[in-house]
């Protein structure tokens, strides 16, 4: 039996229909980061605007038909010219521009905002399963989630969006072959949330082959879009054409290309923790000065005192923030109620802080509390300045942490293993409507 490998393959794209290639107005951020703000100024941004595909859950919520009629629309924008298919298979260089938040640099990180680029390879691969260990997780995933992708890809048949995943490149030689291609003029570009997306149409089958020599020996890890691969997953299973033709487009799925070392930024996921009563957040605070080592900092709910705050710190840090009280956790793993609890988690997840968090922190804390834990619920989010907000509300506390390092990402993902549910926020993402592809024929 053939080794499986991972390779880049060419599709035949389905683009916006834009005369001067600016997608702008066409795209959106993917689904899961959408709230319903959001989706209204999408929606009334243009009456184009791809959530209108990607979001029926929450333009219909409640309404049994309303992936059939994201369906609908899909098939009637191909038919009325609003959406372009290319039979010609190609591939797409891709790059992001963006200003560089300040929580994902170190201790010597600039005032100013950096303006970062990433280069990446848009491109379909075939599906492997994570047993195959070609293409691995380093999240888990909710089933909710996937059941509603499942159900809108069921009735379009088409792919809106990519996975991100990213790959080695300790040469440089992956990096210095894409940006060969971006010495010519793009086809495509759009500006979304300020960050600047540029597309480079390629169908040299010289570039695809050296694409895929420098893929031979690679793995991936997924960075962003762990729901849709799985879900990818599950659908193929459903395509009995996709068991007898292994070239059939169900067997592949889209997903954009980039090394760790050069072109991914990660920031952390903050939790944001609603109890019943403020009592119950003063009680936790006690548990955790009673079994950590704690220290009270000033912290004004600026990203550069939190980035400080973190580099200061010795161990592993947690901020837990409640109505202008900052409390400094620093977990070093010798304390003697945490042992215990850290003994229960495989060796590279005792550097994860979420799952450091998860497993030993809160339950640690909420016991000597006396909080069930499903009095209160958790929420999420990648902004500190939102999160010191919520932190002032009666019963609220807020868990700052810092960014999982890319190389623990790896190296998590390389041991079989994988981090709880939003601990990484990859970022820029990659927008929903850059480039699609139909993988069932329109009915």
């Amino acid at each position: 039996m053939n080794k499986p490998t991972l390779r880049a393959v060419p599709f035949p794209p389905v683009v916006f229909n834009t005369p001067d290639g600016d997608l702008s107005p066409f795209l959106a951020p993917p689904y899961d980061v959408i709230d319903a703000e959001r989706c209204q100024h999408l929606l009334q941004q243009h009456p184009h605007n791809v959530v209108r595909l990607i979001l029926p859950p929450s333009l219909n919520e409640g309404k049994p038909s309303r992936y059939e009629e994201a369906a609908a629309l899909w098939r009637q924008w191909l038919a009325e010219g609003v959406l372009v298919a290319d039979d010609e298979p190609a591939l797409f260089v891709y790059v992001q521009r963006f200003p560089l938040h300040p929580s994902s640099v170190s201790r010597l990180a600039p005032r100013a905002p950096e303006i970062r680029e990433h280069i990446a390879l848009l491109t379909t691969i075939p599906l492997f399963h994570y047993d195959d260990g070609v293409v691995r997780p380093h999240e888990h995933t909710l089933p909710k989630a996937k059941n509603d992708r499942l159900t809108l890809l069921r009735a379009m048949g088409a792919e809106l969006g990519q996975v991100h995943g990213l790959l080695s490149d300790e040469t440089g030689k992956w990096h210095q072959l894409l940006q060969t291609v971006t010495k010519n003029a793009p086809c495509l570009k759009g500006t979304l949330d300020g960050v600047d997306h540029v597309l480079w149409r390629v169908t040299d089958p010289l570039f695809v082959d050296e694409v895929n020599r420098l893929l031979a020996d690679q793995w991936l890890v997924i960075a962003d879009g762990h729901h849709r691969y799985e879900t990818a997953l599950s659908f193929r299973e459903e395509i009995a054409a996709a068991r007898e033709d292994p070239s059939h487009p169900a067997n592949f799925i889209g997903i954009v290309l980039a090394d760790y070392q050069r072109n991914a930024t990660v920031l952390p996921t903050h939790r944001l923790l609603r109890f019943a009563d403020n009592e119950s957040v003063e009680r936790v605070l006690h548990g955790l000065r009673r079994q950590f080592r704690t220290h009270t900092v000033s912290w004004d709910g600026s990203e550069q005192q939190l980035v400080q705050i973190f580099d200061n710190a010795g161990g592993m840090p947690f901020l837990f923030v409640a109505q202008e009280r900052t409390l400094l956790v620093t977990v070093h793993g010798v304390e003697g109620s945490i042992v215990h609890a850290l003994e229960q988690l495989p060796p590279p997840l005792r550097q994860v802080n979420t799952a450091v968090l998860h497993q030993a922190v809160l339950p640690i804390v909420l016991t000597e509390a006396g909080v069930d834990r499903q009095r209160f619920v958790i929420d999420y989010t990648h902004e500190s300045a939102l999160a010191f907000q919520f932190a002032q509300q009666e019963g609220c506390l807020a868990v700052l942490l810092p960014p999982v390092s890319i190389a623990l990402v790896r190296a998590v993902a390389a041991q079989g293993y994988r981090m709880p549910p939003k601990t990484t926020f990859f970022t820029p993402k990659v927008p929903s409507g850059l480039v699609m592809r139909q993988i069932l024929p329109c009915l």
